[in-house]
């Protein structure tokens, strides 16, 4: 993660547009006297919205919870893609 300022994001804007871009980087640029802004990839911004609306209900939530502790302690099958439809 990166803080920055207005002034020094204005004459470095595409060095952090590619750091945000290719790099996955967080830019926060400080606003005196006004709240901060966080630039993030659209990439990323499409993930937390993503993870978002998945949690967003509780049985979804609970579902994702239980599969996910299935997975920690081993309670899965590996499953080949090609051997689905077999």
């Amino acid at each position: 993660m990166e803080t920055t300022n207005a002034t020094d994001l204005r004459k470095n804007l595409k060095e952090k547009l590619d750091k945000v871009s290719e790099d996955k980087q967080t830019v926060i640029i400080h606003r005196s006297g006004q709240e901060d802004v966080v630039m993030i990839s659209i990439s990323e911004y499409n993930s937390w919205k993503e993870t978002l609306y998945l949690l967003s209900s509780k049985a979804n939530r609970e579902n994702l919870e239980t599969s996910m502790e299935e997975m920690n302690t081993g309670k899965t099958i590996a499953v080949k893609t090609e051997d689905l439809w077999k």
